[in-house]
């Protein structure tokens, strides 16, 4: 796995080559993924994926850091709370209600083939 280049490195790439920096980060992130446990590789993949998302909502790199920065906050909440309290986790248990379509009235239209 290649090394992270320094700060200066990483930000003169960002303001001259910002398509290498993110080859770079895709690269890392593919090292990483490929090294942990096979029963990891799908979860850090579907992670992968979720930030790949935010990222390419970003207005800006501002607005992309924040929207990073929010991504992390809730994962280290839900992080405490797996290690604090993990009975709290599955507390919202959802209701699943069969679907039922409406029964069709005498103003719809049919749909008999002629």
């Amino acid at each position: 796995m290649q090394d992270l280049p320094s700060f200066d490195e990483l930000k003169a790439m960002a303001e001259k080559d910002p398509q290498a920096l993110e080859a770079l980060r895709i690269s890392m992130s593919e090292a990483i993924i490929n090294r942990a446990s096979p029963a990891m590789q799908p979860r850090l993949r579907a992670q992968m994926s979720h930030i790949n998302q935010v990222i390419a909502t970003g207005k800006n790199p501002n607005h992309t850091n924040m929207m990073l920065m929010s991504e992390l906050q809730q994962q280290l909440k839900r992080f405490a709370q797996a290690l604090n309290a993990p009975e709290t986790l599955t507390e919202h248990e959802a209701k699943v209600m069969p679907f039922s379509r409406p029964e069709a009235s005498d103003d719809t239209p049919s749909r008999t083939s002629e």
